[in-house]
């Protein structure tokens, strides 16, 4: 059994635990995965207490109508999903406010201070390359880039958040990969990926 097939086989286990009333696997699954879902939703929005809002409301959720659940495969892709729809959902309310485009959150990845090592007079210029060739990508783009390199999720667990069938997310990567490598040197491409690895 490889680790994929283990970690479903756990979160099979787990969830059976909460559906059936274990508060405990309701903890550890909050403890496995709060980091996580923050981490996620901070790629689309940088309102903080918004995000918490949205986070709590689904572990709420979780917990109200864990009754009425059904089965899952993967603990994590059901809760990014749950809170990509808590978050879209709140964006909805404040259209008057905030513009979604298609009907879409914009996915979004920025370079802090913290995620490139460097140390010398060429920080800078480097940071502002590797922002603009992250700016020069869709949101989806960026989401598929995250998601497969960052998460390192199937392609199949892919499809799901990304609500496409797996062969399209497939070719979605593949085209990325191509315009970064076409349209950058090398040695900037590679930042992206090692960006996209960074907790």
């Amino acid at each position: 059994m490889d680790k994929e097939e283990t970690t479903m086989e756990s979160d099979k286990s787990l969830w059976y635990r909460f559906l059936s009333g274990d508060d405990d696997a309701y903890t550890t699954i909050y403890e496995m995965n709060i980091q996580s879902m923050y981490g996620y939703g901070m790629h689309y929005t940088s309102d903080c207490e918004l995000l918490k809002d949205c986070i709590h409301d689904v572990f709420t959720s979780l917990f109200q109508n864990r009754r009425n659940l059904q089965p899952v495969k993967n603990i994590k892709i059901y809760l990014f999903v749950s809170l990509k729809n808590r978050l879209f959902n709140a964006y909805k309310q404040m259209r008057d406010y905030v513009t979604l485009e298609n009907d879409e959150l914009n996915f979004s990845v920025e370079l802090s201070a913290e995620e490139i090592l460097l140390k010398n007079e060429e920080y800078h210029l480097i940071r502002e390359k590797v922002n603009q060739m992250l700016n020069s990508l869709t949101s989806k783009q960026k989401e598929v880039i995250y998601y497969r390199f960052k998460e390192n999720l199937s392609y199949d667990e892919i499809s799901e958040l990304m609500n496409m069938n797996p062969q399209s997310v497939q070719n979605l990567l593949q085209r990325t990969l191509k315009k970064l490598r076409s349209t950058f040197p090398p040695s900037l491409f590679l930042y992206v990926l090692l960006l996209c690895l960074l907790k």
